[in-house]
């Protein structure tokens, strides 16, 4: 019996000291910038001018156009997807905060305006994209109140 104890006991001390299987994985990689560079801050705020009742009513209110400007490498390309942040009346007006007035988005000429709700694609060429974003101040119905007034614009922006 004490042979088989010092028999176990010499057989389970060289498993014991026996080296742990063991592996190395090494892992590279290259960090590289991003196919695009927004020129404008990750939040804007847009300052519109005033605008009275009279123009609401004859829906002559000011555009105001904010530049956004992408500097991309050749072949890129980027997607957008406009959100109103207070809700929208329809995919191109934004709610405000101030009840009876939104925020249309415009567009100028033969180039439609962009869309709530709806991804827009460009392809990125040797020049910085440029885009436009025009909105101007609309009546929705009864006349609002003067008064103070926010909107927020959320933008998703993805570059390929």
């Amino acid at each position: 019996m004490k042979k088989l104890f010092w028999m176990c006991l010499a057989v389970a001390g060289s498993a014991l000291a026996q080296p742990a299987d063991t592996a190395r994985v090494q892992v590279s990689g290259t960090l590289v910038t991003p196919p695009c560079s927004p020129g404008f801050a990750t939040s804007l705020d847009v300052k519109l001018d005033d605008v009275n009742v009279r123009q609401l009513l004859d829906d002559s209110a000011t555009v105001t156009e904010v530049p956004l400007t992408f500097a991309c490498r050749p072949d890129s390309r980027v997607s957008l997807l406009l959100s109103a942040g207070l809700g929208s009346v329809d995919s191109q007006t934004l709610r405000t905060s101030r009840e009876g007035l939104g925020l249309r988005l415009v567009g100028v000429g033969s180039k439609p305006a962009l869309t709530l709700g709806e991804t827009s694609n460009w392809t990125v060429g040797n020049e910085p994209l440029v885009l436009t974003l025009r909105v101007r101040p609309v009546s929705l119905g009864a006349l609002p109140p003067a008064g103070s007034f926010t909107a927020t614009l959320l933008m998703q922006i993805l570059y390929l």
